[in-house]
């Protein structure tokens, strides 16, 4: 009995890997198309990702043989005032503001298309907030770095018509990262409005109407009723804006080069800023390990949620 029990687990195998050579056999031209873009995977995306890792280890300058220095690049990251203390600090303050932006501006914008009774008016304020996802990003940075101008910017000449001083805002360390934070206002986001507005409109009819026969109001029915069913939504959002603020540096890059003082840098720029303008790819890959381990985890977390959610709806 013990040889038949034994031989029946490899048998198993046997039968699956000769299933897998028919199917490869079968639908071989799928699996050829299929192996260039893996192809590709591992050429641009898996290989510079172990490149880095081994990289953090060494010292290199891109050009000559890397020296193997440990964990130095990481001791550096964790002590360094830059990278660690002033970085990390603006890399969160940005993400909880990116959180909040997210979470409530495109948010109410989403809500109140959902209430627009005419088609046509929907579709016209759809249009009008989608509107400013076609113009490149560079723009509006270059537009709001205008209006922060010390010199001759919109801002600066408000606070003279108003008997006001004028603003350092982006030069002084006291304004300069409120500068950043009040960059896009109004603040709401065309594809956030989008995912939000496809959450609200795959709410059932049936729900919306038996709370209006119970009497429930437009507060109530957000509150109650709405906003527990996009919760998947919220969360979706919520997720890739921390993922891009903590890879995020395009402020930092066109507009304040992490000054003045440090006041506005964040890891990923002390990352662009140790590969491309120090040569040290060492510390520079060390840095984007420690972002990927924050990132992977609240992907994780974010998963075990809408597992949990999936595995409650179940039951």
């Amino acid at each position: 009995m013990g040889a038949v029990a034994e031989s029946r687990p490899s048998t198993e195998s046997r039968s699956k890997w000769q299933e897998l050579v028919r199917n490869v056999r079968r639908y071989w031209y799928c699996y050829l198309m299929m192996s260039g873009t893996f192809a590709l995977l591992l050429a641009f995306a898996y290989y510079p990702a172990f490149s880095a890792f081994y990289h953090s280890f060494t010292n290199w300058d891109g050009f000559r043989q890397p020296d193997w220095v440990g964990i130095r690049n990481y001791q550096e990251v964790f002590t360094s005032e830059e990278i660690f203390g002033k970085g990390f600090r603006n890399m969160f303050i940005l993400a909880a503001w990116q959180i909040f932006r997210s979470s409530v501006f495109p948010l109410l914008g989403a809500a109140l298309l959902y209430r627009v009774k005419s088609e046509k008016t929907a579709y016209f304020f759809r249009l009008l907030f989608v509107l400013p996802i076609v113009i490149p990003g560079l723009v509006g940075i270059l537009v709001w770095r205008q209006l922060y101008d010390p010199n001759v910017g919109l801002f600066n000449e408000i606070l003279v018509g108003l008997g006001l001083t004028r603003l350092a805002w982006l030069n002084s360390p006291d304004t300069a990262l409120f500068s950043l934070i009040f960059m896009g206002f109004p603040w709401i986001d065309g594809v956030g409005l989008l995912i939000y507005l496809a959450g609200f409109l795959a709410i059932p009819l049936e729900i919306i109407e038996a709370a209006i026969m119970d009497g429930a109001g437009t507060v109530r029915r957000f509150f109650s009723m709405e906003l527990p069913l996009i919760i998947p939504q919220i969360r979706l959002i919520v997720i890739l804006n921390v993922i891009g603020s903590f890879q995020n540096f395009g402020w930092q890059l066109l507009v304040t080069r992490g000054g003045p003082a440090g006041s506005t840098t964040v890891p990923a720029w002390s990352m662009y800023k140790a590969a491309m303008n120090e040569g040290r790819y060492g510390v520079a890959s060390a840095i984007g390990v420690v972002l990927f381990i924050l990132i992977f985890a609240l992907t994780l977390i974010n998963q075990a949620a809408i597992r949990s959610d999936i595995e409650y709806e179940a039951h």
